[in-house]
């Protein structure tokens, strides 16, 4: 249920983010507001989701991979690593970000709250910034942000993400459809 659930509403955050982008295309501050808070929202629906599944939690990812260590400073490594392998190899410069972003992306609770819905957040702002101050969309400046942001989330190690699921995912499901397709 909590897939299905979660490929639905996966879609539909593809079609809000296609429609969002033609607001920007067309300067339309109003719905490109209105779009961008809706997939914002989406993410945020679709953590709480993942959240009531235990194959769909952060947490058993870097838990697992934290406790192949032996010390310490292997604990850190291999929790770096297991975070690095989920968003964004490292890069080698500021600007210019890895051919491998997201090339293990999962669709797991923590991760999306914590990680994309920032990412998600600054580009819209980005977004709505540049049309509101007539100017072009400064996609440097936007992968400098979102490279550093990546990073800072990479090196975090202070943040414990839960092992076992909470809510009820049959319910949650019910309520995440009746709520986007009523």
């Amino acid at each position: 249920m909590v897939d299905l659930t979660r490929q639905v509403l996966s879609k539909l955050a593809n079609q809000v983010y296609t429609e969002a982008v033609t607001a920007f295309v067309k300067k339309d501050i109003g719905s490109l507001g209105q779009l961008s808070e809706k997939f914002l929202e989406l993410i945020k629906d679709m953590d709480v989701l993942l959240a009531s599944d235990d194959n769909c939690l952060l947490g058993t990812w870097l838990e697992s991979a934290k406790k192949l260590a032996k010390n310490g400073d292997e604990r850190k490594q291999y929790e770096w690593n297991a975070r690095t392998q989920v968003t964004m190899w490292y890069d080698s410069n500021d600007v210019n970000q890895s051919k491998l972003h997201d090339y293990a992306n999962k669709f797991w609770s923590g991760l999306l709250e914590d990680y994309y819905l920032p990412r998600a957040r600054l580009y819209f702002n980005e977004m709505l910034k540049s049309l509101r101050d007539k100017k072009i969309f400064k996609v440097e400046k936007w992968r400098r942000e979102w490279i550093m942001m990546s990073h800072k989330w990479q090196q975090s190690s202070s943040e414990v993400y839960p092992v076992k699921a909470k809510g009820d995912a049959l319910a949650i499901s019910r309520h995440l459809l009746s709520k986007y397709f009523p």
